[in-house]
């Protein structure tokens, strides 16, 4: 049986980075920069007011106080933003102008427009004294045209957005998302809205495990649903070959009906089975028809477990993601923790940042592979080392974190 470390490493040697395609900009939040990008312009692209008021000569405005003001003849009537300015300031003179628009030829400085007052006879009488570059934005002050702007392997927010509209972008080479598969499996379950029968419960894992795939940054290419049949499962998978991933829950352990790893084997390879961890030992990775497939367990707490230690790094990898393995944290624990060796476990648990102790962590009450209120309101696996018989209240413990809330 593997360990944690060895599966994930299987994991990220055996995926490969998506491609590149061309890309709007709203459709590339959340996604990876394919290629380095360098400003085709200067942001400024020209000098600019930085606020609403007058262009000025700094020197004319020396000494200025409400006693004793600075008077300046005004040249034109309004520079708005958005308009060129089409007088020349020379000494004695002065340009109203709105914030962002062209600083006027011969102007050194903006005088902000609450320092002023407009004499009956058309002058702007100055009552503050400005320095040369007071409220002016310089041509090239954010970034100079041919210098580099974002590098590849950066993960497009609203910022860089922002930064790219700036420039002119209007698509952006961009990672393509990775389009999964999710298969459940078990004749018990039955879509949320119908009735249930005798012995049988509602699918949560296709709607949770969707739910984290579209967090992760993934896309879904189908949303199958099969009983416990082995040539149903196998058309199943069939169906599932052009998506990047396919993920599966159910079938993957040693019952007379847990069919997936039959499949698995059959359709392609699988490149391990169970590994030491608790909840979610009976995992499996391989291809079939050439896709990458998880069979995650079908326990609802066991497969998000699961998809967060092995198929996240899965996605960031196909993302481009230069960090691909779950980030990790020290933090104080607040409760004691028992635990049994030899198997790594994680428990659902609750993480925040205390002023005076730094990051604490408080383990969920409810920790069964079934009890889906465990995962309400989480942020966090809080992580047992294999060889642990048990962590105290005080002492500083691995969390996962964030968890599930990428």
């Amino acid at each position: 049986m593997l360990t944690v470390e060895q599966a994930q490493e299987i994991i990220l040697n055996s995926i490969a980075v998506l491609p590149a395609q061309d890309t709007p900009l709203l459709e590339a939040l959340g996604r990876t920069l394919a290629e380095a990008v360098a400003a085709p312009i200067s942001l400024p692209p020209f000098d600019n007011s930085a606020m609403d008021g007058y262009a000025v000569i700094a020197a004319d405005t020396e000494g200025a106080t409400p006693e004793n003001m600075r008077r300046l003849r005004l040249l034109e009537k309004d520079v708005p933003a958005g308009t060129a300015p089409t007088e020349v300031v020379q000494c004695g003179t002065a340009v109203r102008i709105m914030t962002g628009a062209p600083a006027p030829a011969g102007a050194d400085a903006v005088v902000m427009v609450e320092h002023t007052q407009l004499s009956p006879e058309g002058f702007v009488e100055i009552f503050v004294p400005v320095k040369a570059g007071d409220n002016l934005r310089p041509k090239g002050e954010d970034i100079q045209a041919g210098q580099p702007a974002l590098a590849a392997g950066e993960i497009l927010g609203p910022g860089e957005l922002g930064l790219l509209a700036s420039l002119g972008y209007a698509n952006i080479s961009a990672i393509r998302q990775p389009r999964v598969a999710i298969v459940t499996t078990g004749s018990e379950l039955v879509e949320p809205g119908q009735a249930l029968k005798a012995g049988a419960i509602y699918n949560s894992n296709k709607i949770t495990l969707a739910g984290r795939v579209l967090r992760a940054g993934a896309a879904l290419a189908a949303m199958l649903h099969v009983e416990d049949n082995e040539q149903a499962v196998e058309d199943a998978l069939a169906q599932c070959a052009t998506a990047d991933l396919i993920l599966t829950t159910g079938g993957v352990s040693v019952g007379e009906y847990d069919f997936v790893k039959n499949a698995l084997e059959r359709l392609g390879e699988i490149k391990f089975w169970r590994v030491m961890l608790k909840p979610g030992k009976p995992v499996a990775f391989g291809k079939v028809l050439g896709r990458p497939l998880f069979g995650l367990p079908g326990n609802p707490v066991s497969a998000l477990v699961t998809f967060e230690l092995l198929v996240a790094p899965a996605l960031r990898k196909m993302l481009g993601r230069k960090e691909c393995l779950p980030p990790t944290i020290e933090a104080t624990l607040l409760s004691d923790v028992s635990h049994k060796p030899p198997r790594r476990e994680l428990r659902q648990a609750f993480t925040s940042y205390d002023a005076t102790r730094g990051y604490v962590v408080r383990p969920a009450e409810k920790r069964g592979s079934a009890m889906l209120t465990s995962l309400v309101g989480v942020n966090s696996l809080l992580v047992i080392p294999e060889e642990s018989k048990g962590l105290r209240a005080g002492d500083k413990a691995t969390v996962i974190f964030p968890a599930y809330q990428e």
